[in-house]
């Protein structure tokens, strides 16, 4: 069992690392294949070496966030968190910084506020400046679902600045994205449309697919905020190409959604609501809660589709939740 365990443990840790670069499809699927054995292996570790379960946890949270696992992964993170005796502060502020971002896509904003807050005060002891910007953007991300822009606004700065006294570009990318989310909720929809760009364009020179993806499809929304319609269809069908041959089910919903406010946007009645209820189906599959800046302009689409079709929006509402991603993507 310890040869296994040692394999599968080079195997994940090195699968993991890969899965922010161009080649992150390929280390995905190894991860797809080694599906059982990870579960295997993180059980036995639960039962007889936590710490190095814990460990073995925190190379998967990118790949729980691209497959939709959050549940997965926070309940293995909360287990093995939980089993080990005397973890060291660098193991317990990673361990509850990536807990802060599971409860986060899950909806529990609670508990995402209170492991960031744990986290952030352990990094801040330690003095180390990429776990404290990891923290930082973990609560700023609570605040956005508090509708609290000013908050993550000041706190993405923070964590921005401290990047950038570092020399670690990479590290100041989750809290650009951040202050762009941030600055649309607040209404600044020429300022976000920079921050947006300007994240796309960093993370296309690191082949960052699951950042690409995201990154277009909110640029795609701030488009459809100017009258852009065009512009944003365009983007959405790029993100969602990008979202379905990668296998993302966080992105998956986003633009489809959009795709639906574009369509509500042009009174296709029938069109937003098949896909406006697309979207719904994809976000209860997953048990993910929709990102606050996102959120004002579907509930909007869904409430003039709603009026717009009257009769005919439950059918093709449902028609949407049943389809597959598959129909889905012929669809749009």
């Amino acid at each position: 069992m310890k040869t296994d365990l040692e394999a599968l443990i080079q195997e994940v840790t090195v699968a993991g690392s890969h899965l922010r670069g161009p080649d992150a499809e390929t280390w995905a699927a190894q991860l797809d294949r080694d599906h059982d054995r990870i579960q295997q292996g993180l059980g036995w570790l639960l039962e007889n070496d936590p710490t190095v379960g814990l460990e073995l946890a925190l190379a998967l949270p990118d790949y729980w966030h691209l497959r939709g696992q959050w549940a997965e992964g926070r309940g293995w993170l909360e287990r093995l968190l939980a089993a080990v005796r005397d973890p060291t502060p660098t193991l317990r502020c990673r361990a509850l910084s990536s807990l802060s971002g599971l409860a986060f896509r899950q909806g529990d904003n609670e508990t995402a506020r209170d492991r960031a807050s744990d986290a952030l005060a352990i990094a801040r002891g330690l003095g180390d400046a990429r776990l404290i910007v990891g923290a930082l953007t973990r609560l700023a991300r609570v605040g956005l679902r508090d509708n609290n822009p000013r908050q993550t606004i000041a706190l993405s700065r923070e964590a921005m600045a401290l990047a950038d006294a570092a020399g670690d570009e990479e590290l100041s990318l989750p809290p650009l994205h951040c202050l762009a989310e941030a600055t649309r909720m607040a209404g600044d929809y020429e300022g976000a449309r920079d921050l947006y760009r300007r994240s796309l364009d960093l993370n296309r020179k690191r082949g960052d697919d699951m950042a690409i993806g995201t990154e277009t499809s909110n640029l795609a929304a701030v488009q459809l905020r100017f009258g852009n319609v065009d512009a944003a269809v365009r983007l959405w069908r790029e993100s969602l190409l990008l979202a379905h041959r990668t296998e993302n089910r966080y992105l998956l919903p986003y633009p489809v959604a959009g795709l639906g406010e574009a369509a509500a946007a042009q009174r296709d009645w029938d069109r937003a609501a098949r896909l406006l209820g697309a979207a719904s189906g994809l976000f209860k599959a997953s048990g993910a809660a929709i990102d606050p800046a996102d959120v004002p302009a579907y509930d909007a689409a869904v409430a003039a589709t709603r009026a717009g079709s009257t009769a005919a929006f439950e059918r093709a509402w449902s028609s949407g939740e049943s389809m597959t991603a598959d129909e889905i993507v012929a669809f749009a």
